[in-house]
């Protein structure tokens, strides 16, 4: 790579930084001398060049080798700023960091996908319907160029799309069964109805149906009910042995035949859950 060449990776490298020549020269070399340097006017020797490499943070190959050296420093350090931007919640300036990348990875479509989305809905809420929906499409297409999780996104982005869509109406334009479906599959909402024992909500687990009923129960008083069907539950563990719901039956017997003044069938069941908790190594 001739003079020239190097001179203006070096002014480029330097305007970057947001550094002017002084800051650069700081009294190891005058600033006519960078000038000079950086214009094509003068070669660098190797100590100079050294200098500049540590006062600009850019490896010595970026500054002296070819196009592979320039490339592989740069992207790295796209790459950090593309994280960076994006932790910080920065998805706009995230997603114009990328306009300068080629050939992303697995990680950097997901990024590129999830910064969309989230870009998509501040959009959607600002009313800038046309440009959320420029968004969202990316953040479906980024999502299926990545072996990451992006589910989130494969059931959202429809729902912000409908709205971006027919602000009317959005509904129209949702297929509201499938969004249903997706979501609970994905994001098992079903076992989060069962840990906030919402009777309302209607159970395909007949476990989690039958232990909500029982909780409803105890909250009415109604004891010797509840122990009749967390008895059952209980008869069911072979078959459909469930953890989480089989130390919550424990608990909740327990509960129960103290409120009954059955002391030692509230004794069995707090052995049993005392058994449990140390089977699974808690």
């Amino acid at each position: 790579m001739n003079k020239i060449e190097i001179g203006k990776r070096i002014k480029n490298r330097r305007i970057s930084l947001g550094l002017t020549q002084n800051q650069v020269a700081d009294g190891y070399m005058t600033r006519n001398m960078l000038s000079l340097i950086e214009s094509g006017s003068a070669l660098p020797s190797l100590e100079t060049a050294e200098y500049l490499s540590e006062k600009l943070k850019a490896p010595l190959s970026f500054l002296l080798v070819g196009d592979d050296g320039v490339s592989s420093f740069e992207k790295n350090e796209l790459i950090a700023k593309i994280r960076k931007l994006y932790e910080n919640k920065n998805y706009k300036e995230c997603l114009d960091a990328f306009k300068n990348l080629k050939e992303p990875d697995n990680e950097l479509n997901y990024i590129y996908a999830y910064a969309s989305f989230y870009y998509a809905r501040s959009l959607t809420y600002d009313g800038s319907f046309e440009e959320a929906k420029k968004y969202l499409d990316a953040a479906l297409e980024k999502a299926k160029q990545t072996v990451y999780d992006t589910a989130f996104i494969e059931i959202s982005a429809p729902l912000y799309l409908a709205v971006a869509t027919n602000v009317q109406s959005p509904l129209l334009e949702l297929d509201t069964e499938d969004y249903e479906a997706k979501r609970l599959a994905t994001f098992d909402y079903e076992l989060y109805k069962y840990l906030t024992s919402d009777s309302k909500y209607e159970f395909t687990n007949q476990l989690f149906k039958m232990h909500v009923e029982a909780k409803m129960l105890m909250k009415k008083y109604h004891f010797i009910d509840a122990v009749e069907i967390l008895k059952k539950i209980e008869e069911r563990k072979t078959t459909e042995y469930n953890a989480f719901v089989l130390f919550g039956t424990y608990s909740d017997l327990e509960s129960c035949y103290k409120q009954l003044g059955d002391f030692e069938n509230a004794y069995k069941y707090s052995s049993k859950k005392f058994n449990l908790l140390n089977a699974l190594g808690k």
